[in-house]
């Protein structure tokens, strides 16, 4: 007997060469094969339906769906990688699912905890539904066609280059890009994976650019922030060669006002750094002061020097958790017990939300989505940590010395130009401390898990990851007891620099 292909959406009867996407028209018939997976884009549609009559249902709807798609995930029981056809139909009707999913967002109203609650777990489940598809495309590469050599963000094929129908005649690659469009983008570092994490969810992204294209030459170029080096312009191609591990492109509805806003974005950047002073990054992640920039913000203060008089996107924006106070004063972030239910950031990743905004494509490099997976989970515990049971992020003396070495070597006429992208002027010790310590405990975590996976025939599942990263911080934690008794015992792996 064949086995159901995991999450098989193919059977709902949903066709990916259709012109448009309209939100949950009609219910999908089920086959015959079909299993408790079949039913997904039927079981999204009808956690839908609470959206705007009752949250607590609605919310319960989708954790029960979000923990469906997390504990089948990857289990064998559920996919046959053989069956070559069905892994390439359900990646296009997962893909479906969620541009389904991104435009029913314009029904959801956020004014009670219940309503919040009900958002984020309609987040969870298109966020879980991205990790299948991702799961689904490392299984299609690895037992299909091989794919180039090399991947370029934002060009290339099914199934690593999804793109939606609806824009399907007038998008093909990044040189189709349109002035006002945003790419939301996931770069390789831990600190990449911390920004995506940073808020109260994971949202799978960690940067984005604003798109402006020239009239006259018809150049493409990007406004962005960096932490290293502030607010700056560039011709698209140094996007591309970021080599980031996924990224999406979203267009505003109203394309005049984006057009607008991008462009004044591009000047203002541009001027500044023409005479030489970058804007600084904002670490404070304030999108109210546009004093600095963060690369949020990037796009919000765009929008609102193309429309003053309207609200600021995205619609949803992310909160901050309580045990991440510590990590985040450290950023920069100046949040207390007393102002965090009331203080809101533009994460990255919120603009995936927000209805004014049209998902046109997504990619994704099949060789890193296993390394990024890692990374995700990782920081996800991490921050757990944190939160749950106080865990702190402790440098050693060792950074503490390189990091001064470092901040003093920045303002260096002669050195400066060879750390500049590593290191901001504008960064403090402390922060150089907590990325340096960050990217240690990262290192420790993924180097066990590349161990772990040589265990497995197929690439680890969620269950699987987060199982061995519990089994080793509950190891290093014994040993991290021992050593502090008996400093002649081996030194924990990563607990001197993470620990309650």
């Amino acid at each position: 007997m064949q086995k159901n292909i995991l999450i098989s959406l193919s059977l709902v009867g949903l066709s990916f060469t259709t012109t448009s996407c309209s939100i949950f028209k009609s219910r999908k018939p089920a086959s015959d094969r079909d299993t408790m997976l079949a039913q997904i884009y039927n079981e999204v549609q009808s956690a839908n339906l609470f959206v705007s009559t009752d949250s607590v249902k609605c919310h319960d709807a989708y954790d029960a769906l979000y923990k469906k798609l997390f504990n089948i995930a990857g289990v064998s029981t559920y996919f046959d990688s053989s069956d070559l056809n069905s892994v390439d139909h359900d990646i296009k009707a997962s893909f479906e699912t969620r541009i389904a999913l991104k435009e029913s967002f314009g029904n959801f109203n956020v004014i009670t905890n219940d309503d919040q609650s009900c958002l984020a777990s309609a987040q969870d489940v298109f966020k879980a539904l991205r990790y299948v598809e991702d799961y689904l495309v490392e299984v299609r590469m690895d037992k299909g066609t091989s794919g180039p050599s090399e991947y370029v963000s934002m060009k290339g094929d099914f199934p690593y280059f999804l793109i939606n129908p609806k824009f399907a005649n007038e998008f093909k690659s990044y040189e189709d890009l349109k002035s006002g469009d945003v790419i939301l983008s996931r770069g390789n570092a831990y600190s990449s994976a911390a920004i995506a994490r940073i808020a109260q969810s994971d949202y799978q992204f960690s940067h984005l650019s604003f798109v402006y294209r020239d009239l006259d030459t018809k150049e493409l170029f990007t406004s962005e922030a960096h932490i290293e080096v502030g607010s700056v312009t560039a011709p698209i191609i140094e996007n591309i060669n970021e080599k980031n591990v996924r990224s999406a492109i979203f267009r505003y509805k109203d394309g005049d006002i984006a057009a607008r806003a991008s462009k004044a974005m591009y000047l203002r950047v541009k001027k500044h750094q023409d005479s030489g002073k970058n804007i600084e990054y904002d670490f404070t992640m304030n999108y109210k002061d546009d004093s600095k920039l963060f690369c949020s913000e990037i796009i919000s203060d765009g929008f609102k020097m193309a429309d003053p008089d309207s609200d600021y996107v995205p619609k949803f924006k992310s909160k901050f958790s309580k045990g991440m106070i510590p990590f985040l004063n450290t950023i920069g972030v100046p949040v207390t017990l007393d102002n965090i239910a009331e203080t809101d950031v533009f994460a990255p990743g919120d603009v995936q939300f927000d209805p004014n905004f049209e998902l046109v494509a997504e990619w994704r490099n099949p060789k890193r989505l296993e390394e990024s997976r890692f990374k995700d989970f990782i920081l996800t515990k991490l921050f757990e940590k944190m939160e749950l049971e106080n865990y702190q992020i402790d440098p050693n003396i060792k950074m503490d010395a390189e990091a001064r070495t470092f901040w003093l070597l920045r303002r260096s006429p002669i050195v400066k130009k060879f750390i500049e992208k590593k290191f901001s002027l504008t960064m403090n010790t402390a922060q150089m401390e907590l990325f340096m310590a960050l990217d240690k405990i990262g290192d420790a975590f993924y180097k066990n898990l590349e161990l772990r996976s040589i265990e497995y025939d197929h690439p680890m599942t969620p269950k699987e990851i987060y199982a061995a990263i519990d089994d080793f911080i509950k190891k290093d934690r014994e040993q991290y007891k021992k050593y502090k008794k008996d400093q002649n015992v081996a030194k924990p792996l990563f607990h001197l620099l993470f620990h309650p």
